[in-house]
Order: structure tokens, then C-alpha cells, then sequence
């Protein structure tokens, strides 16, 4: 998925978790102790630019509607938990860009003993990729509708060390797969699966900050070759820092290096500079600021051999009082392609007002705003979007 989709996809995950949060669903517990959590967001948007055009853009009107539910089971140190919810979108002036997606997903902690721990993460979803992202970036409305997906992921950590001692170490395989579903004439040399083995070894500084070093590694393999293929290996090795809420702030940030190198020696090996980081400041207890930025190598949709990306955030939350909560969301994000001549850079801003009608129902005014330039003009474009979202619970 292109990360224009992501930005797209994620500032509509922001609207929806802000409203989630001030909603204080009344959770049915079973008689075997299951908490049952159901929860539904409703809402009307507009979208000036939906098939994301450099020029004589399409806008329309999309009503959407997202059940969810989750079951809960905890002891207070385990904890297993299944998530299921679908959400379905209609286009007022595009009718053949409805769509109707799912997810589902189960994780679980088990803790055996004060020295192991374990941390599984399954999901299942069917997805969508709107015309005009992804593989069809730059293309607005040349296919007739949008492309369909399905992704697995399954992923499985240990750790083992107490909490208390100076050094723990941590271990994790995981695998993930992406399968487009239709215009397979586009889409089959796209379809890939990734396995990734991982360790994580931690030095306990203090009470509330760890020091480690983490080293992954893994292929990617794509289902249909292409003439020159894109099949490759990634390794990376990184040292950081990570620290709970000390004082105003808590965080992680680490740094390292990242290759990525292609079974066909006709693509471009990359070696270089790989980081990501985040850092929570909290200097009120109804405030919080969030700035996060990361640097690696990603496969690209459509030409080239990679692509190296770069992203600055920052995210503020303000709760008013007990019914007003706002969110103003900014990032930039500069991708360079190699093996191929373009460069991107986007300016995202989100911002949403959330007011706590009831106990059970939230309302929230969202924002959206995607300035996109590049070197390639069909890539340049920008695109507004106002929307209100309602969420219920019990």
C-alpha cells in the first residue's frame, strides 16, 4: 500500500480512535469473565479529489458505516483478545467505488513465569485500494474500479528475562502476505509475502529506561516474477533507548544500518541509514504532544527498485474539558526513488473536533488536507476532505 493510502487510511483512523476514546462504552461481561465491547461509527464526508487527479478532479459526497466488536479476556496478566469489525463506504457520485472491507484479528499475552513472556498477533483483512493510490497512483480513474486485496499476518515474540534484572533478550518471526484479488493484469506482480526473524537485546539503564540493540532480517518474494525481479533480502541492525513516562515524557528512538539487496544483480543494492523514534510529552495531564519520524527502505507500487522514504510527524491532543477534545495532526514525507527518476514530498495536515454528546455517543468535525508534489506531474495533486463521524456504544 502506498503510503499516500496509509496517510489517507490513517487520518481516518485518528477521527475514529479520538472518538472511541471519549466514548465510555458498558462492557457485557459473561459468566466466564469474556468483556464484550460492541462499537459503531457512522458519518457523511466530502472528498474534492477522490480518484487523487492532477487536474479536472472528481469529488463526491461518502457515507460510511464501520461495526465493530471486541471480546476481552484478562486475568490481570494474560490477556486474550479476538477484534472483528467491517465498514462499508457509498459514493454519492461514483457508484462504482463503494466498497465493503473486514478485519479480523486475535492477540494474545501470556506471561508462564516472572522470566517469560510471550506475545502472539494474528489478523485476516479483506482491503481496498482506492483508483488514483497505489498501483494505480497517478492513473485518477483509468480503471473502472478500485483494487481488492487480502493480507494475513501472523506474528509470535518471547522474551525472557525478569523485569527487574539489567538485561533481558527478545526473540520474533513473522510473517506477512498481500494478495490482490482482481485486474490481475495489473496487480499479479505485485502480490508478495515477507518473512521476517528478529532479536532484541535489552540493558536496563534504570528504573523506567532500557537501553538495546535490535537486529532483523528476512526476504521478500514476490508471487509472479517480473523480467528484472524484485525479490530481495533485508537486513537491519539498530541501537536505541527507550524510556516510560520520566518526568514530562516518555519515547523510544533507535538508529542504525539497513540493507536491502535484490536477487537480480540488474536492480540497485541499498545500504544506508535506517532510524525511527517517537516521543510523548506531556506537560498537562489534558495534553499531550507527539513527534515521530522514521527513515527506511520500502518496495515501490509501481517503477523503480526502492524507494527511500523519510517521515516527520507531530500529533496534538488538547481535552478542553470533559466533552471537547481536539486533534491537530501534521506530517511530511519525502520519498526518492531508485532505479527510477522521481521525487516526492507531501505535506498532510488532519485536525478534529470531538465533543461527548452522551456516555455513549461521540461526534466528531474532521479536517483533511494532502498537498502532494513530485518531479512526475501526473503525481502532483492536492485534496480536501471535511467530514462529520458518529460513534455509538453501548
Amino acid at each position: 500500500m502506498s503510503m499516500k493510502m496509509k496517510l489517507l487510511l490513517s487520518a481516518t483512523a485518528i477521527a475514529f480512535s479520538s472518538s472511541v476514546i471519549a466514548v465510555e462504552p458498558e462492557v457485557y461481561i459473561t459468566d466466564s469473565g469474556i468483556s464484550i465491547v460492541p462499537i459503531i461509527n457512522t458519518g457523511y464526508k466530502y472528498d474534492n479529489n477522490i480518484f487523487s487527479q492532477a487536474s479536472e478532479t472528481t469529488g463526491s459526497g461518502i457515507f460510511t458505516l464501520a461495526p465493530a466488536v471486541k471480546f476481552l479476556l484478562d486475568d490481570g496478566i494474560n490477556n486474550y483478545q479476538l477484534d472483528f469489525g467491517l465498514e462499508s463506504g457509498t459514493f454519492l457520485d461514483s457508484s462504482a467505488d463503494n466498497y465493503v472491507i473486514g478485519n479480523l484479528g486475535f492477540t494474545s499475552h501470556l506471561e508462564p513465569s516472572s522470566r517469560s513472556r510471550f506475545d502472539l498477533e494474528l489478523e485476516a483483512n479483506k482491503d481496498v485500494e482506492p483508483r488514483g493510490t497505489g498501483l494505480t497512483e497517478g492513473l485518477g480513474d483509468s480503471v473502472d474500479e478500485p483494487l481488492l486485496y487480502n493480507e494475513q499476518l501472523a506474528k509470535l515474540s518471547y522474551e525472557y528475562g525478569s523485569l527487574a534484572s539489567s538485561g533481558r533478550i527478545a526473540v520474533m518471526g513473522r510473517y506477512y502476505n498481500k494478495n490482490y484479488t482482481n485486474f490481475t493484469g495489473i496487480t499479479e506482480r505485485r502480490s508478495f509475502n515477507q518473512s521476517t526473524l528478529g532479536s532484541t537485546f535489552f540493558y536496563t539503564t534504570n528504573a523506567s529506561t532500557d537501553a538495546f540493540i535490535e537486529i532483523k532480517a528476512g526476504p521478500i518474494k514476490y508471487d509472479v516474477a517480473e523480467t528484472i525481479s524484485r525479490d530481495s533480502d533485508m537486513l537491519s541492525a539498530l541501537v536505541g533507548i527507550k524510556w516510560e513516562a520520566t518526568a514530562l515524557t516518555s519515547g523510544s528512538f533507535k538508529i542504525g544500518q539497513e540493507q536491502k539487496n535484490f536477487s537480480d544483480t540488474r536492480r540497485e543494492d541499498f545500504k544506508g541509514v535506517s532510524w525511527e523514534g517517537n516521543v510523548d510529552w506531556q506537560p498537562l495531564t489534558y495534553t499531550t504532544l507527539t513527534l515521530e519520524t522514521s527513515r527506511a527502505a520500502k518496495d515501490p507500487d509501481g517503477q523503480g527498485d526502492y524507494i527511500s522514504e523519510s517521515i516527520y510527524g507531530a500529533n496534538w491532543k488538547h481535552e478542553w474539558n470533559e466533552k471537547v477534545t481536539t486533534t491537530l495532526n501534521y506530517s511530511y514525507i519525502r520519498e526518492e526513488y531508485t532505479g527510477f527518476e522521481r521525487l516526492d514530498k507531501s505535506n498532510n495536515f488532519y485536525v478534529d473536533v470531538n465533543y461527548a454528546f452522551k456516555r455513549w455517543v461521540d461526534v466528531a468535525l474532521f479536517i483533511e488536507y494532502t498537498d502532494q508534489n513530485s518531479t512526475r506531474e501526473n503525481i502532483v495533486y492536492d485534496k480536501n476532505v471535511i467530514g462529520l463521524d458518529f460513534t455509538f456504544s453501548l
